[in-house]
């Protein structure tokens, strides 16, 4: 008999620890049932189940083969699906994403993955707050940082630079600052999600995390970007959030010399073994365009 088909069925009987439900389950007999786990036993040379009349239990040997068995069988159903055409995926999507990545650059991607899987629905969740996919529903949380939460797996999609900025406005009158320890003497819009223990610069002196003046501080992104090109004070911004701003004029680079170290954007999604397909080809296409958008 087929070892990996008795496998099956022993993970079945375990599951169902009955050997009559696991051949209804199986559309198999009972005997066929008890014929492959007695074949497994005698290829392994061991017991794997204590029978009785009345229940089946494993044995010691049963349960670490059991363990080896499910794995083994997660894999190849893992492999199956991963090998299945693409272009059958259908259904609803749930991705969530932080709002100003997701108001700037998703939304292309987003067309793209859309055009090639026309059955695919995409039902897009934007907030800046710590999105738990399994807790929530979600296929897929695009997040900034790599936190990974209990039952869930994490892929690094790319690292993104942020710009030191402000308006033409704000420096009218100002001398600006000439490296990261003048901050002291500015105004300074903080971004509290994105930046929880202040600012760090990089330069060829080494690096600077300057004590800071503030006036505004907030966990969202285009809400600081709006008080930054209106004059409000300097900001440390994903690029991606302000790039249309310094090529508009709106906003211009501050401490050229200086660099910021980059923030990680990652997805978070159920752990493999509960991965489904369209997961699994959203996430590769994530990692594909992310860092290109």
């Amino acid at each position: 008999m087929d070892r990996l088909t008795s496998m099956a069925v022993f993970a079945k009987v375990v599951e169902a620890n009955s050997f009559s439900a696991a051949a209804r389950t199986l559309g198999i007999s009972q005997a066929t049932a008890s014929k492959h786990v007695q074949m497994l036993e005698a290829w392994l040379g061991v017991r794997l189940l204590n029978r009785t009349t009345r229940r089946i239990g494993m044995t010691a040997i049963g349960e670490s083969f059991h363990a080896q068995c499910t794995r083994i069988l997660d894999d190849i159903d893992e492999a199956r699906n991963a090998s299945k055409n693409q272009t059958n995926l259908r259904g609803p999507l749930r991705i969530a994403a932080p709002v100003c990545f997701g108001s700037t650059k998703l939304g292309p991607i987003l067309r793209g993955f859309a055009q090639m899987h026309a059955a695919i629905t995409l039902e897009v969740f934007l907030s800046d707050r710590a999105v738990d996919p399994l807790e929530e529903g979600f296929d897929v949380a695009i997040q900034l940082g790599t936190d990974q939460g209990p039952g869930l797996a994490v892929r690094r999609l790319a690292a993104l630079p942020s710009v030191l900025c402000a308006a033409p406005a704000y420096l009218a009158g100002r001398h600006a600052p000439a490296a990261p320890e003048a901050l002291e003497h500015h105004v300074c819009l903080l971004d509290r999600q994105l930046f929880p223990r202040g600012w760090r610069f990089v330069g060829s002196s080494g690096d600077s995390a300057p004590p800071l003046s503030y006036q505004v501080a907030a966990n969202n992104a285009l809400l600081l970007r709006e008080a930054a090109a209106d004059g409000a004070g300097v900001l440390l911004a994903p690029e991606f959030c302000v790039q249309a701003y310094l090529a508009e004029g709106r906003l211009v680079r501050l401490l050229p010399d200086w660099s910021a170290p980059p923030l990680e954007l990652s997805a978070a999604f159920p752990a493999a073994r509960q991965l489904s397909a369209k997961t699994r080809e959203i996430v590769a296409y994530l990692a594909d365009h992310a860092a290109t958008a």
